[in-house]
């Protein structure tokens, strides 16, 4: 599909213009005043990441937090994360409960940064500061299995039968390993042992189930299995099932608390789109996004954070993106960061790209450089999908905090 077949000139003097710059070097300078004005009587913003390994990127979108919190009366931060995690996370940011960093070791693997964590230091300040009002943060999945349940599970078998503690072990030392490194990204690296891990874990369950007394470890046991059983590696995430399941937990918290909600997570999930196609991992679906803009109209608006170039490891570098993507001709030299109203006047020929069906550049745990153009979002156009868009020149990682010990 070409996508540059016209010419690009008017669109590029466009963005120049309605681009609002910012400085992106600094967590605390000020963003254009574009994002206030646009966000108007929004009630739900999604607030979407092209990826979740970018330092810039993740500052900016606390930015963004910020400015929607502080300027905007926000007062519920939604995360596509295990709802027990979010609850600790919600007892920090309310009541200094808890420590945020050995908190966040049972988030998914990517919010455990030194940029999350400076999120949450922010919101604890912030509701030391407004009691009264303070910021909630609320996740969208169910329980999943952390550490702690595989060290049940063991220390149970330990004790009522500990000759079968090694056949335990040879399941669940292999499987525990995915709550640092996914599975799906295990075989893409090729550092996969082998055995799917959900096989390992339904022998353990069984394991388990063979033994007396076992009751009061099952639910850990079977949290385990579901976990594997619903990975991409395993085949059982249905992209879909989870977009209505996240739409339903941001409308039933509003509707029970009337706050203002910001969503935050990548932009395959907040982007305003009734068949999106995700192709790095070859599926479509109706996205988050598109089922809150079906709910609350206007009142939900979609906000995305792209970039050009950079790293996001030591030894991963991003590419600059292929001509036929929407990104490279967002990318207007001289402006390091900017802001686009893709509500801005317009003339007939902007409106039409904007609106054209494209690719943007999304990348995914399974991202290699020598297939940037696998990694990417399609099906409508940028207009179609946001109603604003930040863009980031270059990137580089984000700080990773120590890793959890893998106890077991």
């Amino acid at each position: 599909m070409a996508h540059r077949e016209f010419d690009t000139d008017e669109v590029t003097n466009w963005i120049r213009a309605a681009a609002r710059p910012f400085d992106g070097s600094s967590p605390d300078a000020p963003l254009p005043d574009t994002l206030i004005d646009r966000i108007g009587d929004a009630v739900v913003v999604g607030l979407g990441t092209a990826t979740r390994a970018a330092h810039e990127v993740a500052v900016l979108a606390h930015r963004v937090l910020r400015e929607l919190v502080e300027r905007k009366g926000f007062r519920a931060l939604a995360l596509l994360d295990d709802e027990t995690v979010v609850a600790a996370l919600d007892a920090y940011v309310r009541g200094g409960i808890g420590d945020p960093a050995a908190l966040l070791r049972d988030a998914w693997v990517p919010w455990r940064t030194t940029e999350t964590l400076a999120v949450l230091e922010w919101a604890r300040a912030f509701n030391r500061a407004h009691p009264d009002d303070p910021l909630r943060l609320f996740g969208l999945t169910p329980e999943a299995a952390k550490l702690s349940h595989y060290a049940l599970v063991s220390d149970f078998v330990a004790h009522v039968a500990p000759e079968r503690l090694g056949e335990l072990r040879a399941h669940y030392d292999p499987i525990i390993t995915a709550h640092r490194l996914g599975e799906h990204i295990q075989r893409a690296d090729g550092t996969h042992p082998g055995r799917p891990f959900a096989d390992h874990a339904r022998d353990a369950l069984t394991l388990v189930e063979s033994l007396p007394n076992s009751a009061t470890v099952l639910d850990a046991a079977r949290l385990i299995l579901r976990y594997h059983e619903s990975s991409l590696a395993a085949g059982g995430r249905d992209l879909a099932a989870e977009a209505v399941a996240a739409a339903d937990r941001i409308t039933a918290w509003h509707d029970a608390t009337g706050q203002r909600i910001v969503y935050w997570e990548g932009m395959s999930n907040t982007v305003v789109a009734g068949r999106l196609t995700l192709s790095a991992l070859a599926q479509e679906f109706p996205t988050t996004g598109y089922l809150l803009r079906k709910r609350f109209g206007a009142a939900y608006l979609s906000a995305g954070i792209t970039f050009h170039d950079g790293r996001l490891r030591a030894d991963l570098a991003v590419p600059a993106p292929a001509p036929e993507f929407a990104d490279t001709v967002l990318d207007i030299p001289g402006h390091d960061g900017y802001l686009l109203d893709l509500h801005a006047p317009q003339p007939d020929s902007v409106r039409q790209w904007l609106h054209r069906p494209t690719r943007l550049r999304l990348i995914v745990g399974t991202y290699r450089p020598e297939r940037d153009t696998d990694h990417h979002i399609s099906g409508a156009g940028l207009g179609d999908w946001f109603d604003l868009l930040f863009r980031v020149r270059s990137v580089t990682p984000t700080h990773p905090l120590d890793p959890p010990p893998l106890t077991r």
